[in-house]
């Protein structure tokens, strides 16, 4: 009955005490949700299967479509996902497939019609290959589900991938990492077309003088580049590790591993071959810092042009140590660590409540840990391993008489 178009709906807890309880994740509340509507679909001929590779190494596989009208959106590239979803649904080149876009913004391929598929048609063979730098792609086997992944990936680790190298300095200039302003996706291709980048501490270097004749760019411009990077040249511990571009290393992880380290100076010793183990044993203890983020840390620091680059960008950049929450809590740098179900709050309520009163939070017992907070059905194995190291062991009634004081 609206007079204009919407494209979804969002439904909200209608309760603030308990959206305060909900908190939110990285980049949403937990006390919404969205609603969107069915997509609008259509038909369209597939001309080619492009293999874009990205900032991890993923190759997606992109079908270049007759251009088409979609919900009024001209859409001429729609995604594959992956090999086994292009083996699944038997999406082949020049076939009729219909495309929608999902939750009305990414098109993708629904289905093919087999009736009008040409008689010549072959199936697709999904490259075995990098198409950026010639190493052989592969799929990682994944303990837990103990399958292998969906995604086929070029296994440079470094800066040796052209495409690789790309879509890491995209993502060191974006506006979660150094947030450069003006210096975009189109912009980090121009340079690096002419030869201005090959890594991040590149943009350090830039000479203006060039920039400000080439095509597009004038005096003005040229001088708003240098500004936006001059200002970004200080940054959080936190932000300098996201803009890394490590793999499994989000901003929620690289603010944990901040935190594990307090300064550049400290995490600097995981760029050191001697001291690397030690400092990733540190890591293991950070409770959201699992197996698969530490073994993507080691694979990444002890590749030497990572650890290269990384020196470099922190001799060009002004990090801050990482801000500890300042309180007069009973709980200020204490360390805590919880076993089994809490009744009064989730586990997640009581993880943020112990960091918002300046405690840290572990997942593993060591001697450091000052308290091991109990629920129903607690781990044995935690239990014993902190009586042995005379960890002090509270109830939930007790923890609530601690953080109530």
């Amino acid at each position: 009955d609206l007079d204009y178009d919407i494209d979804g709906l969002v439904y909200k807890l209608n309760y603030f005490n308990l959206q305060k309880r909900l908190g939110f994740v990285a980049n949403a509340p937990r006390w919404a949700i969205a609603h969107k509507f069915s997509a609008d679909s259509s038909f369209s001929e597939i001309i080619d299967i492009d293999i874009q590779v990205g900032r991890t190494g993923a190759l997606t596989p992109v079908a270049k479509i007759k251009p088409v009208n979609i919900g009024g959106v001209v859409v001429s590239n729609a995604s594959l996902h992956n090999e086994d979803e292009i083996n699944r649904k038997d999406i082949r080149i020049g076939d009729t497939a219909e495309i929608e876009r999902a939750g009305d913004v990414i098109p993708h391929v629904l289905s093919v019609d087999i009736d009008k598929r040409k008689k010549n048609s072959k199936k697709y063979i999904f490259p075995d290959k990098c198409p950026s730098c010639g190493s052989v792609a592969i799929k990682e086997f994944n303990k837990l589900t103990k399958k292998y992944d969906a995604i086929r990936r070029c296994p440079s680790e470094g800066f040796q991938c052209e495409k690789i190298a790309i879509e890491r300095i995209k993502h060191f200039a974006s506006k979660e990492a150094l947030n450069i302003d003006g210096f975009g996706k189109k912009v980090v291709e121009k340079f690096w077309e002419l030869k201005i980048i090959r890594f991040p501490q590149d943009i350090f270097k830039i000479d203006f003088n060039r920039i400000q004749n080439l095509d597009g760019w004038g005096k003005l411009s040229a001088l708003n580049l240098k500004y936006a990077i001059e200002t970004s040249k200080k940054i959080s511990l936190d932000k300098f590790i996201y803009s890394l571009g490590i793999r499994h290393i989000g901003q929620e992880n690289a603010k944990l591993i901040a935190g594990c380290f307090g300064s550049v100076q400290k995490f600097k010793n995981l760029l050191d071959f001697k001291k690397k183990d030690e400092n990733l044993k540190n890591l293991n203890s950070i409770d959201g810092i699992g197996e698969i983020q530490i073994k993507s840390i080691d694979l990444f620091c002890s590749n030497k042009k990572n650890t290269e680059v990384t020196n470099e960008l922190i001799k060009e950049l002004k990090i801050d140590d990482h801000k500890i929450v300042s309180s007069n809590s009973k709980l200020s740098g204490k360390i805590f660590m919880f076993t089994g179900t809490l009744n009064s709050m989730s586990r997640t309520e009581a993880k943020s409540l112990v960091e918002n009163l300046g405690g840290k939070i572990v997942s593993t017992v060591s001697k450091k840990l000052n308290y091991l907070i109990i629920g129903n059905k607690p781990t044995n194995r935690k239990l014993n391993e902190a009586k042995n190291l005379s960890v002090k062991i509270v109830t939930e009634k007790k923890w609530n008489e601690l953080i109530n004081m």
